[in-house]
């Protein structure tokens, strides 16, 4: 069955206190994942404006405390990979440095440090920083592989910028995974993609930038060889898909890719930064050989705090029955950021 993109359209009436108490109907959508049919809701609140974030106190703050990747401690503080893995133990490209994860929460567990710099607003995420963190932690997967085939067989490249996404320190870094066994959503990418390859006699991914370039309605762009979409069933605020046709595994991946990722990736969030959202995840997937169907992707939400001060965008609906929530609809969402695509 080829790529459909289903929703349910909920019509929910009351009588409304802002407008007289007059019976008023108010929409909301259920959408599902054209992949994997998990669904995704999308609130009725469009227009919600976020609050500019502030900053400042908390970096300030942050500089009195001891900090690890600054470049007066990096040095000293930061473990060393073992030369089998990493020879001279930590890699470099650019100022981009990747050094083990000293709480690793998988086999091969590593951070890039971005910058030298303790803090960089979304308006210093320059293209150059971005392509040279993930080259380093693309270079890192690899050589994770090489050592310890069977143990780094599944590799992720991943990023929380600022604490609202769950960054533990305001200097700008990357969480590099590898391990024997592919994360639960990257499995199920996997999986989803093979059935879909074997039903239908061709590429999930494929036919998916095929339909969406053909509708419009959320196709943003390309830079280079990477082709950018508003996702259809949103995992969180201002959800964007990055496609990398041909491109399967990190032996794929050459820094033209990454400098084409980087420069996508640099657009939505200067896009973020001129609608307020001050923080972000992203994750960049990628596969083995032999998972058929697969095409590297990666992943861009926005995360905020609903209420000044207190608040999260996480609630029940998250965190105990899988089921994500956004704000804005992604049609809405690619009319304002074809803009950063033209």
């Amino acid at each position: 069955m080829p790529v459909e993109f289903k929703k349910i359209v909920n019509q929910t009436r009351f009588h409304h206190p802002l407008k007289n108490f007059a019976l008023t109907t108010v929409s909301s959508e259920i959408r599902f994942d054209p992949l994997t049919g998990h669904p995704a809701r999308i609130m009725p609140f469009r227009n919600m404006n976020l609050e500019r974030h502030d900053w400042t106190p908390f970096v300030e703050e942050s500089r009195k405390k001891f900090c690890p990747f600054c470049p007066e401690q990096m040095e000293k503080v930061t473990p060393r990979f073992p030369e089998s893995v990493v020879p001279g133990g930590r890699l470099r490209k650019g100022e981009a440095v990747v050094v083990p994860n000293l709480t690793p929460y998988e086999l091969y567990s590593a951070v890039a440090i971005m910058s030298p710099e303790h803090y960089l607003p979304m308006s210093g995420l320059g293209q150059k920083v971005i392509a040279d963190s993930f080259c380093a932690a693309l270079e890192f997967l690899k050589l994770a592989a090489g050592a310890d085939a069977e143990g780094a067989r599944y590799g992720s490249i991943n990023w929380n910028y600022m604490p609202y996404s769950g960054g533990s320190l305001i200097h700008p870094h990357l969480q590099i995974l590898a391990g024997p066994q592919p994360c639960r959503l990257d499995a199920e990418l996997f999986q989803y993609s093979r059935r879909y390859r074997e039903h239908n006699g061709s590429d999930y991914w494929d036919d998916l930038l095929t339909a969406e370039r053909e509708k419009g309605e959320r196709y943003l762009g390309c830079t280079g060889s990477v082709h950018w979409l508003a996702t259809y069933a949103p995992r969180a605020l201002c959800d964007v898909t990055a496609l990398l046709p041909g491109r399967r595994t990190a032996e794929d991946l050459g820094e033209q890719d990454i400098a084409d990722l980087a420069a996508g990736l640099k657009r939505v969030i200067d896009f973020y930064d001129g609608i307020n959202i001050a923080s972000f995840n992203a994750a960049l997937y990628m596969a083995r050989r032999e998972d058929e169907g697969f095409q590297v992707t990666a992943r861009i939400v926005g995360r905020y705090t609903i209420f000044p001060l207190v608040g999260s965008d996480y609630s029940h609906l998250q965190v105990l029955h899988d089921e994500p929530w956004t704000l804005h609809m992604p049609e809405e969402l690619a009319e304002k950021l074809q803009p950063y695509f033209a």
